[in-house]
């Protein structure tokens, strides 16, 4: 299955001065991040979020590689369908009050978003992020879809 996700973040501690591959040092404080992705190569989601289920990379390829290292990830939410929704997502989310951008260009590379990354400092409620997925697809989305919530074992 191929698809759009948004990734649930949390860091328990600030982080000062952390590199981020090429795009720089960041500091990021405590909080809960959202990270909006899209799997549309060789294995899919199944294959992405496994690999953002490991925490340490032994060589990180994307932004949020760097960041996993420092962050527990709570949930998974997974829209399986052909049409790549991550463009809309992040635009809805650069629009919303509640949330921030923390790093300019971060997640960004290959598209026309200011960022993948946002900060929210309260753990994002699930009505929320279904608003966030459903606006485009209620209204023009793709006949066709599967989406899932897929949470995380965390720590104790």
């Amino acid at each position: 299955m191929k698809g759009s996700y948004i990734l649930v973040l949390q860091i328990q501690q600030a982080i000062d001065d952390l590199q981020i591959g090429r795009l720089g040092r960041f500091s990021f404080p405590a909080g809960y991040y959202l990270y909006v992705g899209s799997a549309f190569g060789a294995g899919g989601l199944r294959a992405r979020l496994s690999h953002h289920e490991r925490r340490e990379k032994a060589r990180p390829h994307w932004h949020i590689d760097y960041l996993r290292a420092h962050a527990i990830i709570h949930e998974a939410w997974v829209v399986g369908c052909p049409v790549r929704l991550e463009s809309r997502w992040c635009a809805a989310l650069a629009h919303e009050l509640t949330v921030s951008i923390p790093v300019a260009g971060f997640g960004s590379s290959d598209s026309h978003c200011p960022a993948h990354l946002f900060f929210t400092p309260r753990p994002p409620h699930p009505s929320f992020l279904c608003r966030i997925i459903l606006a485009d697809l209620i209204c023009d989305g793709p006949a066709e879809i599967q989406i899932e919530v897929q949470r995380f074992d965390t720590p104790a």
